[in-house]
């Protein structure tokens, strides 16, 4: 890996890194906050530990003010892991970050997509030119269907796809978990329709190969999240520019659609939650946790619809009841 820091915190930032890297945290693949931290040694003119105190990690953070509450939370956390490191190095005594409160981050709200919206969309991806016609519909079918990661349905391989049991073999996941995931048999069909086609159009001999693909090669991420903004535009579901419903949304749609079935079922959803975290690779309960009162708001707002639409009728029918 290529290291280009310039402050005296640079070989330590690095090995610190390399340590991470190794140990499996996926976070720890891209160099922003190290060199980030690097480069603010440099402007700020340091050049010892002694100067590494609370005050440092806040303009750290602050620095610049329009970045999100959110970044800034991860600028701490990343900020404490390192001088924890640095402490366990006898370079420092204490950890000077843990002095440093986390800002308020503003309250983030996935969009959660309808059945009607995911018929829409999954229309309008279907009239896509070329290959991308065939294979966008079926890769976000999935997403949906099996509450995948936008990066766990890119890197499926034909060989992850097990037909004989229905089920996705997921490697090298966020968390470094792996897992199994059983699909319906409709999405079965479907899959099989698929690579019918991939296999005609595409052909490889290897089990290796992508699951995924068109005439440029394996589905990039940039072409997944280019394309799917163009077909919500054309939806009308999202402005040309600006902010709108993400990919990421269907993975929330999915977890909410679930837990609201399980709901019309007469299950207790508590119960459930495990099953949902295990199903879609949550590192533990509280990811799933999120989505209970996501789940409750849309049967709340669900009663509202009935109330709005129905009373009117209801009440004219107990008028002739009882009078």
């Amino acid at each position: 890996m290529k290291w280009d820091f310039n402050g005296f915190l640079g070989p330590h930032l690095a090995a610190y890194h390399e340590l991470k890297v190794r140990l499996g945290y996926t976070s720890f693949r891209e160099l922003r906050f190290p060199r980030d931290m690097d480069q603010f040694t440099t402007y700020r003119y340091l050049s010892s530990f002694g100067q590494l105190d609370e005050r440092f990690v806040w303009d750290w953070i602050h620095l610049h003010s329009k970045r999100a509450g959110k970044t800034k939370n991860r600028m701490l956390t990343y900020a404490r892991g390192f001088f924890d490191y640095l402490v366990r190095q006898r370079l420092i005594t204490n950890n000077p970050a843990l002095k440093v409160l986390p800002v308020k981050e503003k309250q983030f709200r996935p969009h959660i997509y309808s059945l009607h919206e995911i018929h829409q969309i999954l229309q309008e991806a279907s009239l896509w030119p070329g290959a991308l016609g065939r294979t966008f519909p079926v890769f976000l079918l999935l997403l949906y269907a099996c509450g995948l990661r936008n990066s766990e349905a890119r890197k499926l391989r034909i060989r992850d796809v097990d037909f004989d049991e229905n089920m996705l073999l997921l490697f090298d996941t966020k968390f470094h978990k792996e897992r199994l995931v059983p699909f319906s048999t409709t999405m079965s069909a479907r899959l099989k329709i698929y690579l019918a086609f991939r296999r005609k159009t595409f052909p490889t001999s290897s089990s290796n190969a992508p699951f995924f693909c068109h005439h440029h090669g394996a589905l990039a991420k940039g072409t997944i999240q280019g394309t799917f903004h163009k077909i919500l535009v054309r939806c009308g579901l999202r402005p040309l520019k600006g902010g709108g419903p993400r990919l990421h949304d269907f993975r929330h749609t999915f977890a909410i659609h679930r837990l609201y079935k399980w709901y019309q079922e007469g299950h207790d959803v508590l119960n459930k939650l495990p099953m949902l975290s295990t199903y879609m690779g949550h590192v533990s309960l509280e990811g799933t946790q999120i989505y209970l009162s996501a789940t409750q708001a849309l049967l709340r707002e669900g009663d509202k619809r009935f109330q709005a639409g129905f009373e009117d009728i209801a009440n004219k029918s107990l008028r002739r009841v009882f009078h």
